[in-house]
């Protein structure tokens, strides 16, 4: 005959170990996650800058504030590190950041620390671009292809030329 009790109190006491074990692994996870999430998120936004001899990444703390303050059209690369095709996208865009200097701006933001901004641009696949002129998107693109820099260039030519 099956004794069922003692099934179940097997049973009970698996599950109860698991929740013991779920439970501490979440507060150790809690209390390193603030100071991963903040050194994150200081880098998640941030503009592309050509200094005349290299890029620089300068960290934008505020982005509402930057897009109602820009008065050059802004490029908005939205990307994430496991992407494949972000990465293969990133060249482009530095390179464009050297090309527009003093005409447009160039922005990359990280969607897996900045995923509001990302939605609120209705970003459902990346790598996304958008183009951004007085606050107000005025095209964008989704995917990479190896043409990337010419057809976002072209994109921008329009803005400015408009």
């Amino acid at each position: 005959m099956v004794d069922y009790a003692k099934k179940i109190r097997t049973g009970l006491i698996v599950v109860i170990v698991l929740a013991v074990v779920a439970v501490a692994a979440y507060v150790l996870l809690a209390q390193n996650a603030p100071e991963e999430a903040a050194s994150s998120l200081e880098s998640a936004v941030y503009e592309v800058v050509w200094n005349g001899t290299d890029y620089e990444h300068a960290g934008i703390a505020d982005f509402a504030a930057y897009l109602e303050e820009t008065r050059e059209p802004i490029l908005i690369d939205f990307w994430a590190e496991w992407c494949s095709p972000c990465r293969l996208a990133a060249p482009a865009i530095e390179e464009m950041a050297k090309t527009y200097d003093g005409k447009a701006r160039i922005v990359k933001v990280n969607t897996d620390y900045a995923g509001p901004i990302a939605q609120a641009f209705g970003v459902s696949g990346i790598p996304h671009f958008s183009i951004v002129k007085d606050s107000i998107v005025v095209d964008s693109l989704t995917g990479y292809s190896e043409e990337l820099g010419s057809i976002l260039g072209g994109k921008l030519d329009t803005v400015l030329a408009g």
